[in-house]
């Protein structure tokens, strides 16, 4: 083979052999490897996985009858949270289909069954916007209701009336709720009268092209019953006719439901159990003698509670209780505690003997130390008091007893004592007194009323026989009432409270420490504490002998635990009865935010006059305080 043209030769030049030409061209040959791998070897951006959307805004729009916050709690979709800065929630489209066959549930039990739902999912970058469209549709309604009852026509007439107020009506609109509801009422109404075997079954005719609903419910009352031996166990300490002296059920008294709950509270509110029982026994078919075991577990008998707290009127509180229980057998209670306020502090002490000598009279005996702090006057005092109390009726007690009292009024001003001339400044007063009084308390919950009252009427006399010093009949008359509107929290309260504490016999003005004092928390919340009614030439209010309040409040949920309310405010003290003026009622509005708690609500709200004593002070007043006014 004829070699080809060999390069010119350069002087100095040295030739390589050819194997090491190669092995210098090894690095540009994987050079040239490299950058001609095929593209399917590099990872891919179109074929990584992606990031998952997310949900920017959830929105529903169209729904009429059914608010948009409880369709969003039907929901497992998740909102994106209103602070901005936390991650928003992960879009998942088989989660948003399972929560559109779930709304159209809710309405279906609702009584739409022609609801239709659309779903708008807007796709931006990496996030969506979606909008629910709601069709409600027509709704059911009832066309015929029909209640019958088996083999009992006593029955039949007395339901007549009952159904015709229950949650389901003709004409009306039918709901799944309000058919459940109304089977539940007519066993509860069958149990709370003598039929606790009551059985109520139902069944709803749909008509989706008239959108008509037929109901028919069926009841069973099964035999009248009463109720059988009552057998009590598990206490220890406290005698078995205190507690039986406690219990609304009665051997002989028809069956009721209602009666054994009521029993339960009550014991409860004994404040001597752990935990209470009232069980009726399984009997057979035929029997109608109902036997009932109520099974108590006693409380420790010692207690000890220490609170501490703050509120804009008495700043820091702070209070401590020590209980005893069963003091020595027979439910006795002893109470010892202390509290402490920028306006008063007190040291007291209480003690319950129920049943005195095994009667149905129950003595209460309280006394102790306190120390208050009003705007014109401060004043130390001993007190006492022993009451012999019977109740009369559920719910509802008497009592008669005797007060004493050593108090100690100070720091009253010069321009004050001109005008209360029978009080003088660092005078030890005696007071006795004879008393006397009526209650009823109906509330379901005393820490957060929805529905119940209370009445109190309260009254002290004391004449120049026992009392020398200070001679005076006193009478306090005050109503609460609170009624739920319908809705859960959704509460109405009033209270109306009148007093008159006139002078009598050698006593022509009442002392001040005895006198009546509005203004503030509980009681006119827009005006300064105690600052209502007469005061001296320098604006130190003196108190009155006649005090006329009266509260209303509209009491409200929000969101989750937090509560809101408004409220109006209205009264004023006068200086002697004989100045009783109706038309000098002070008025005050405001409202407020509260948070629910165990013990209570917390509460912050703003309330001003509505024609203010002095327009330079009083302008408006902010509360923080825990629990209720009133």
């Amino acid at each position: 083979m004829a070699a080809g043209p060999s390069p010119e030769m350069r002087p100095g030049q040295k030739i390589s052999s050819g194997m090491t030409t190669r092995w210098r061209l090894i690095p540009l040959m994987l050079l040239l490897a490299l950058l001609a791998t095929p593209v399917w070897a590099q990872p891919s951006a179109e074929t990584s996985p992606s990031a998952p959307l997310v949900i920017q805004a959830l929105r529903i729009r169209g729904n009429r009858t059914l608010s948009t916050r409880e369709l969003f709690r039907e929901m497992v979709t998740p909102r994106p949270h209103f602070l901005r800065w936390k991650p928003p929630p992960v879009f998942q489209p088989e989660v948003l289909a399972e929560d559109v066959a779930r709304l159209k549930e809710v309405y279906r039990r609702a009584g739409f069954y022609h609801t239709e739902i659309t779903t708008d999912i807007a796709e931006q970058l990496d996030a969506v916007q979606i909008t629910l469209h709601i069709q409600e549709g027509p709704r059911i309604r009832i066309s015929h209701l029909e209640v019958s009852v088996v083999a009992a026509p006593q029955v039949q007439a007395a339901l007549r009336d009952f159904v015709k107020h229950g949650p389901l009506a003709k004409g009306e609109c039918f709901t799944e709720k309000g058919f459940d509801a109304l089977k539940k009422e007519i066993v509860g109404y069958l149990m709370d009268r003598g039929y606790p075997k009551a059985r109520v079954e139902g069944e709803v005719l749909i008509d989706p092209e008239e959108n008509t609903a037929a109901v028919y419910v069926q009841v069973w009352p099964g035999p009248f019953a009463r109720f059988g031996p009552i057998r009590v166990q598990g206490q220890q300490a406290t005698p078995e006719a205190l507690i039986r002296r406690a219990l609304r059920v009665h051997t002989g008294e028809p069956f009721s439901l209602a009666k054994i709950i009521a029993t339960q509270e009550r014991l409860y509110e004994m404040d001597l159990f752990r935990s209470v029982n009232v069980t009726p026994e399984e009997v057979p078919a035929e029997q109608t003698d109902i036997p009932v075991v109520v099974g108590v577990t006693e409380r420790k008998p010692r207690s000890l509670k220490l609170g501490a707290g703050y509120g804009s009127w008495d700043q820091f509180r702070a209070r401590a209780v020590l209980r005893y229980r069963n003091l020595g057998g027979g439910g006795r209670v002893l109470e010892l505690g202390a509290k402490y306020s920028r306006l008063d502090t007190r040291l007291e002490g209480s003690f319950l003997n129920p049943m005195l000598f095994g009667s149905q009279v129950d003595l209460v005996v309280n006394g102790g130390f306190l120390r208050r702090f009003y705007p014109s006057f401060s004043d130390r005092a001993f007190y006492s008091r022993a009451l012999l109390e019977k109740e009369i009726a559920e719910r509802t007690k008497v009592y008669v007893g005797h007060g004493l009292e050593f108090a100690r009024p100070f720091g009253i001003t010069d321009l004050a004592l001109q005008i209360l001339r029978e009080t003088e400044s660092g005078k030890l007063y005696t007071v006795n007194m004879l008393l006397w009084g009526l209650t009823r308390d109906t509330v379901d919950n005393p820490a957060d009323p929805q529905k119940g009252g209370q009445f109190y009427l309260l009254g002290e006399y004391a004449p120049d026989v026992i009392s020398p010093q200070a001679q005076f009949v006193q009478s306090t008359v005050e109503v609460r009432r609170y009624q739920n509107l319908g809705a859960k929290n959704v509460v109405l309260a009033g209270r109306v409270k009148f007093g008159l504490i006139p002078p009598i016999q050698g006593t022509e003005q009442v002392p001040i420490f005895r006198r009546f004092f509005a203004g503030g928390p509980g009681s006119m919340r827009a005006y300064r504490l105690y600052y209502l009614g007469p005061r001296d030439p320098a604006g130190n209010p003196l108190g009155g002998e006649s005090l006329f309040l009266t509260n209303l409040e509209l009491r409200f949920p929000l969101y989750g635990e937090f509560r809101g309310v408004t409220f109006v405010d209205a009264g004023n003290v006068f200086y002697k009865l004989k100045n009783t003026d109706l038309g000098q009622i002070k008025y005050g509005a405001g409202f407020g935010l509260r948070y629910q708690t165990p013990i209570g609500p917390i509460g912050l709200e703003l309330a001003w006059p509505l024609n203010p004593i002095d327009r330079k002070n009083d302008v408006y007043q902010v509360i923080f305080n825990i629990g209720h006014s009133f």
